[in-house]
């Protein structure tokens, strides 16, 4: 007999994410690649199509507290604001008061993207960094503000000028981002670590043969929006084969 359990799907966590992307493909599948039985994701969608338009980015912020306030009535025990582009599009210092706000509103541990990758990177004692990207030459450089705002020594940020719009890069290949990634790496050996930027192109799939063929800790905006909220509710797993920042979070 097929047993039926009394229990919730997210019954170890429930993990809200607002995507900055009207469409959201890639996250949802490699979290669940790596997420153990009980928890599962919770997402809500903003509007951008193109993180290059000004205007989907505005758009996106004045959305923010009905996202926030959708994941709160569906009491989530988590909250992350997703899209690097997104959040330090006014800058360090705004974004700080982002954050901060973003905790107020949320009765349940909050974080972002960015802080989520940069504490992951701070966990594994990081200091210098080689970043690649998916974004045009301003969003790097805002990303690499935030990095220095951190503490960390960026050598470099170098992007992999695709031409698509946000909500075409889930049609990247794994070899594509593989091959990117191992350049900039490459290209930096002082890097004590290599960050991938962006959870709209797949990552999760390349990250354990990157740390191989580098030799040092790779950490991407996926694993950082799994390892901050498992870290952050105490969430203990055993994942295998993604990476250094993922297997931190054995029992």
């Amino acid at each position: 007999m097929t047993l039926v359990t009394d229990k919730s799907y997210g019954w170890r966590g429930r993990l809200g994410n607002i995507s900055p992307t009207a469409c959201t493909e890639i996250f949802p599948y490699e979290f669940y690649r790596v997420a153990p039985d009980g928890v599962t994701l919770v997402l809500s969608n903003l509007v951008i199509r193109d993180a290059r338009e000004s205007s989907q980015v505005e758009s996106s912020w004045l959305g923010f507290e009905d996202a926030i306030a959708s994941l709160v009535a569906t009491r989530v025990d988590h909250v992350t604001l997703a899209g690097a582009p997104l959040v330090l599009a006014k800058g360090v210092e705004r974004y700080r008061e982002l954050l901060g706000w973003l905790r107020q509103q949320s009765p349940v541990p909050a974080t972002t993207s960015p802080q989520a990758f940069a504490d992951g990177l701070k966990h594994l004692g990081a200091t210098k960094l080689a970043v690649a990207t998916s974004f045009i030459p301003a969003h790097n450089q805002l990303v690499k503000e935030f990095l220095s705002a951190e503490g960390f020594t960026v050598l470099a940020v170098e992007g992999l000028d695709t031409g698509m719009t946000s909500i075409e890069k889930a049609m990247l290949s794994p070899r594509q981002v593989f091959d990117h990634v191992r350049t900039v790496g490459r290209r930096n050996p002082a890097a004590d670590a290599v960050l991938i930027t962006s959870s709209a192109w797949p990552t999760l799939a390349v990250i354990q043969a990157l740390e191989d063929d580098l030799g040092k800790p790779v950490v991407s905006s996926a694993t950082g929006q799994v390892w901050a909220p498992f870290r952050d509710l105490g969430i203990k797993t055993v994942i295998r084969g993604y990476g250094k920042l993922l297997s931190t979070l054995a029992p």
